[in-house]
């Protein structure tokens, strides 16, 4: 794509190309085992998402964080997590991501920078503040990010997390995976942004968007830059003005 400021080689395309796949055939797995009913729980799937993760991740490395949504699998292998440990996961057996104990939802690998999934809507973007937080201390350079679907966009933990990362300056990104429909929910009912215009939030992408894409690469711009000018390197949060004193109500004097 011209002007992309993040070309890929023919290997990295092929390996983008080999995530995606993965993820699919995964998830295509779990579709035919869940419906035998040999998984205990839930699963929720990702199939169809894969390449908004993969083009996200790909230009990450294990010490960026990332927090996912119930949709996890798909962020998971494309973070770098094993597939054998998610699969025991999801089976809930000994040897899985987190010995079985967490299933499809949860599945956690903190030494891939998987922070986990989560079956809360929305509730990954305040870890990733916290994540960002952390990573502005150590002065690495590293990211944290936040995905979400357009539906948990309206959560008021998301909007939240988006105020409190501005406020103190955070190297986070709040990436919403936009497929148009929050389970039964259109979104132009329910969403006033649509996420495909100049004046949409900054930190949003849609579902299908390649790796090579201009708006995927927009948004690993901040990691990229943060590294260059060390911005994050010794800072800390913005300070705030000191609180007003309230003075001591006079003895005598009604409340």
């Amino acid at each position: 794509m011209a002007g992309n400021p993040f070309p890929q080689s023919k290997e990295q395309l092929l390996q983008a190309y080999r995530t995606m796949r993965t993820i699919r055939e995964f998830e295509e797995r779990l579709h035919i085992d869940f419906g035998r009913g040999d998984i205990p729980g839930f699963v929720h799937l990702y199939a169809g998402e894969e390449a908004a993760g993969t083009g996200i991740m790909m230009h990450l490395g294990d010490g960026d964080r990332i927090a996912s949504t119930h949709r996890g699998h798909g962020h998971c292998i494309a973070k770098g997590v094993d597939v054998v440990s998610m699969m025991k996961e999801i089976y809930g057996k000994k040897g899985g991501a987190c010995e079985g104990k967490g299933g499809s939802m949860h599945i956690a690998d903190l030494d891939k920078g998987m922070m986990g999934a989560n079956g809360i809507l929305g509730a990954g973007a305040p870890l990733v503040c916290g994540a960002a937080l952390a990573a502005k201390f150590r002065g690495k350079g590293e990211v944290a990010i936040s995905f979400v679907g357009d539906g948990a966009s309206n959560q008021g933990t998301f909007l939240e997390s988006l105020n409190l990362a501005a406020v103190w300056n955070l190297p986070a990104i709040f990436v919403v995976e936009n497929n148009g429909y929050a389970e039964s929910t259109s979104r132009d009912y329910g969403v006033a942004v649509d996420g495909s215009g100049p004046s949409s939030s900054p930190s949003m992408v849609r579902s299908g968007l390649g790796p090579r894409s201009r708006t995927t690469s927009r948004f690993i711009a901040a990691k990229l830059k943060r590294k260059q000018t060390g911005t994050s390197k010794g800072s800390h949060p913005q300070a705030r003005p000191p609180r007003p004193r309230f003075h001591r109500r006079r003895p005598g004097r009604r409340p």
